[in-house]
């Protein structure tokens, strides 16, 4: 059996965390997304938050190439689901392309960064690495895009990065922590990585 491709990252990225199956803000954001040039989504958890939720949000995404985590939210329900057969097929395939982590070149996808030690960006910007984190360190993870707390956000070995303009542009010696924003309030980011910036986005 062919194993699956290494993920992989277009130019142009729409970043959504925590959608909690607003179906209507997704649709809007990716019609924004497309307007905008965007070719791939990246999902950074909590695509929904019950099963009933699960096919209309992956309706919604079809023909978008993705990438991406499942969140602390739907991890669960869609196992569940998926073994009784509740999730249409394009919901399952959807689902089960996703991972816990994403690594894919300098960048980390995750929904809940509370493990500090577990990647290498967040155990440096907290200033709480360990000896034991050091082991488990991610090599040559430059920029951890995060989900979960609902609060928009970013950082890098400075400290927290104003983000009152809605850009910030990557520094290429920096490390970054970044969070776009809830999706259910509304709150996306675009990456255009061949300019490297990140445009903060809002319904």
């Amino acid at each position: 059996m062919p194993t699956d491709p290494a993920p992989r990252l277009g130019r142009i990225i729409g970043l959504f965390a925590d959608v909690h199956g607003a179906q209507r803000t997704l649709v809007g954001a990716l019609a924004d997304c497309r307007a905008a040039g965007v070719e791939q989504i990246a999902l950074l958890g909590d695509l929904f938050d019950r099963a009933e939720q699960a096919d209309g949000c992956a309706r919604a995404l079809a023909g978008w190439p993705i990438v991406g985590v499942w969140g602390n939210h739907e991890r669960e329900i869609a196992q569940a689901a998926a073994e009784d057969g509740a999730l249409a097929p394009e919901t399952v395939r959807l689902l089960t392309a996703l991972g816990e982590e994403v690594i894919v070149e300098d960048v980390c996808l995750m929904h809940e960064a509370t493990d500090w030690g577990r990647v290498a960006t967040l155990a440096r910007l907290s200033g709480r690495a360990t000896q034991a984190a050091a082991g488990r360190e991610h090599d040559g993870v430059r920029i951890t895009f995060a989900g979960h707390t609902h609060h928009r956000a970013a950082r890098d070995e400075r400290g927290p990065i104003d983000l009152g303009r809605g850009v910030l542009t990557i520094a290429p010696a920096r490390r970054y922590l970044i969070n776009p924003g809830a999706l259910v309030a509304g709150q996306y980011a675009i990456w255009d990585r061949g300019a490297g910036v990140v445009r903060f986005r809002e319904l």
